[in-house]
């Protein structure tokens, strides 16, 4: 579900909805150089963050069955997939 920049929608959701939505997300350096993403989104707000996260994630496995092999199998896991998603997200929440 490839998004055109300057779109309204994003991954299915209004670019609006999702916006709101990452003010409620913060991240913190962890402590191995890692980020940690935190989030506490009201119920209100949450539906369309999920869904458009959902939707991303199955994007990347489609993308990501296609690169399994006998010598490599899967290229990430399913806790890397949801962290690019996520990551992808609030990349074309804010491409404009």
């Amino acid at each position: 579900m490839a998004d055109t920049r300057d779109s309204d929608m994003i991954a299915g959701e209004s670019r609006g909805d999702l916006l709101h939505a990452l003010t409620f997300v913060s991240t913190e350096s962890g402590p191995d150089g890692s980020y940690i993403v935190n989030g506490d989104l009201p119920p209100e707000v949450a539906p369309p963050f999920i869904r458009a996260i959902m939707r991303i994630e199955a994007e990347l496995l489609l993308h990501d069955a296609e690169q399994v092999t006998v010598d490599r199998g899967e290229p990430r896991t399913p806790e890397e997939r949801r962290a690019d998603a996520f990551l992808a997200l609030a990349l074309r929440v804010t491409d404009t």
